[in-house]
């Protein structure tokens, strides 16, 4: 599984802290379906302008909120890393329109367009092809490598 804090990310988390920025009770779990299944966009993805990353589009599909009190307890990561899972996440139903392979996950700070704090594939490293009336669930975890 491979993973990324972008630019973007790493400039939201550094406003946060050290710099006593806001912290946000809600962030929202998305999917991409650019890239592979064993890809994530680069560290210059901009998910606002969609530049570098494509958002998947299916019929009923829209981000989920993660609320911050609901992240599980922190426990060890890969390697010398941390990291942090969310209950799993249904999604709307897929509708008429399934759209292209569903690559893997971001975490981003709105609803829709907004700044993306982390990509993800999925443990697995497989892609999802959704079909019309798919349910689709994601386990999100993020992880600080040491």
């Amino acid at each position: 599984m491979a993973s990324i804090y972008p630019t973007e990310g790493l400039d939201y988390i550094l406003g946060v802290i050290p710099k006593g920025g806001s912290n946000p009770g809600t962030l929202y779990l998305g999917l991409f379906t650019s890239q592979t299944a064993s890809t994530v966009p680069a560290n210059t993805a901009v998910l606002a302008t969609a530049t570098g990353v494509t958002e998947t589009a299916y019929t009923a599909y829209a981000r989920q909120a993660l609320t911050a009190a609901t992240w599980g307890a922190l426990a060890a990561g890969t390697g010398n890393g941390r990291k942090t899972t969310y209950p799993q996440i249904t999604f709307p139903t897929v509708g008429a329109s399934p759209g292209g392979n569903i690559n893997g996950f971001f975490i981003a700070s709105a609803a829709s367009a907004g700044i993306c704090l982390y990509y993800a594939n999925f443990d697995d490293v497989t892609a999802i092809t959704p079909a019309t009336n798919d349910i689709i669930r994601v386990t999100p975890t993020m992880e600080y490598r040491g």
